[in-house]
């Protein structure tokens, strides 16, 4: 008999004691009983297998050749049956996860986007859960539907796929190309001056320049023009050029004077939540614990599976209370780094230029720390500013008015 069909019957493995244990084999043999597995111990003991339902009958023969016939073993699934039976709890897990098979196999669990680079996961998954799409929501959906739906929503988004496989959807995004935003330089335009200054030194390589070296302009004065005049006419053309001037920058910078520090007071607090979807269950903790006066240490597990991640974690969260000191900040410190944010403030605020001989005087009372700064620089100046063509008419009620023509 194979192992498929013993298993299936059952298998009875009998202990066979007597002074002729081959005239029982024979006996079997000739009343048409299977047995297999037949193992010699010694002379007046073997081991042999039959089947479940005819241990009895094999139990009699025994008798019959002067043997007898102990059960040392029963297996096989009516066995394992057997032992279903005697527990009603695992009987009714095991109904019970069959059901849910059959019942949750038309939902989602997971979510996997791909291909998305600028626009976040969580605005994809987001906008999804507003159309339905969501973990516990039903697979029963129209994708080109979604798709239309999900393209309005998210307007950097060119294309959308949602595949599904089991419980598992995965969408499929493709991102629209971002135009490139260059500036179209105008057909005709000047070069201003951006702030007020002494010039120095200047590379026209387009237009009529209007000023020379020492030479003092306000901000807003036309250093180089757009159009050339050549007395009987007038070329407009894109000034090109760099123009610098010693310029002066002043301004003040303030900060805090009192700082505060965080001391801890060895109190401290754990809390586990359980994370189904967008649901938290706190199992364990404090759920009062004032976040304002401690410091949260977060730790999350997620439940996964090889290529599938489900949307349940547990997170432990760690809270450590703390109190706050109020300390005076060291002015040496404070002075240090608010000249050199105020360096870095007027690096930003230049094209291109280098900073002279600056100035500063520190200021101190009770609450905050003041640098009035002036710097002197040398600086590019120049900034395009466009012409735009005009025409000058009347229209219907007889006003003057003025058309852009770029």
């Amino acid at each position: 008999m194979n192992r498929l069909t013993a298993y299936l019957h059952g298998e009875a493995r009998l202990s066979v004691t007597g002074a002729s244990p081959q005239d029982f084999l024979n006996l079997l043999t000739r009343e048409g009983i299977p047995f297999w597995a037949v193992e010699r111990k010694d002379e007046l003991h073997y081991f042999v297998s039959v089947p479940m339902r005819r241990e009895q009958q094999t139990r009699k023969l025994a008798l019959r050749s002067f043997c007898t016939a102990e059960v040392k073993e029963r297996r096989g699934l009516p066995v394992l049956l057997k032992k279903i039976l005697r527990r009603p709890a695992l009987l009714a897990g095991i109904a019970a996860a069959i059901t849910l098979c059959f019942l949750l196999q038309n939902r989602i669990w997971v979510i996997e986007v791909q291909g998305n680079e600028r626009v976040p996961q969580d605005v994809i998954l987001r906008s999804l859960a507003e159309l339905g799409i969501k973990p516990g929501g039903s697979c029963e959906y129209d994708q080109q539907q979604i798709k239309m739906q999900m393209l309005n929503a998210v307007p950097e988004l060119s294309w959308l796929a949602a595949n599904r496989t089991g419980g598992k959807i995965t969408v499929l995004v493709t991102e629209r190309a971002q135009a490139q935003n260059e500036a179209i330089p105008p057909k005709a335009g000047n070069l201003i001056a951006s702030v007020d200054g002494i010039i120095t030194d200047y590379v026209i390589s387009e237009g009529m320049r209007m000023i020379s070296r020492g030479e003092t302009v306000s901000k807003g004065q036309i250093l180089v023009s757009g159009l050339e005049d050549y007395g009987l006419c007038l070329r407009a053309v894109c000034a090109e050029g760099e123009i610098y001037a010693d310029t002066w920058r002043q301004g003040a910078l303030v900060t805090p004077a009192i700082t505060l520090e965080k001391t801890y007071t060895g109190r401290q607090w754990k809390q586990t939540s359980l994370l189904v979807g967008r649901k938290r269950i706190i199992l364990c903790g404090n759920s009062g614990i004032s976040v304002d006066s401690c410091d949260k240490m977060v730790s999350v597990k997620s439940l996964r599976l090889p290529g599938y991640e489900f949307p349940v974690a547990l997170e432990t969260a760690l809270y450590r209370e703390y109190t706050l000191t109020e300390r005076l900040k060291d002015p040496q410190v404070i002075r240090s780094e608010l000249e050199s944010a105020w360096e870095a403030q007027m690096r930003g605020a230049m094209v291109a230029g280098v900073i002279g001989q600056t100035d500063c005087r520190f200021l101190r009372s009770d609450t905050v720390y003041v640098l009035r700064a002036e710097s002197a620089c040398n600086e590019m100046i120049a900034r395009l500013v466009p012409i735009y063509g005009q025409y000058e008419g009347e229209n219907n009620d007889g006003t003057h008015y003025q058309r852009r023509t770029d």
